[in-house]
């Protein structure tokens, strides 16, 4: 496993570094029940869904989408 200092930067620890990690995906959707599929085709992953239950957001456990409770806090 890298030591800490070799993880890469993030997007947001370092805005603008051409070695970081992009964010996660960010969906909207207007019911707590949603469905990930990865972005479908040979890149995707297998389809799963997820109910966010009393929280207002859920990440899928495969590519880190996360889906963000139409009207919920995005951040």
């Amino acid at each position: 496993m890298p030591k800490l200092r070799d993880n890469k930067p993030t997007d947001q620890a370092s805005p603008g570094c051409p070695d970081a990690i992009p964010e996660p995906e960010v969906i909207v959707s207007s019911t707590r029940r949603v469905k990930c599929d990865g972005g479908g085709g040979a890149l995707g992953h297998p389809v799963v869904y997820y109910d966010m239950g009393e929280a207002d957001f859920v990440e899928c456990g495969y590519c880190d989408r996360r889906f963000v409770l139409d009207g919920a806090d995005r951040h």
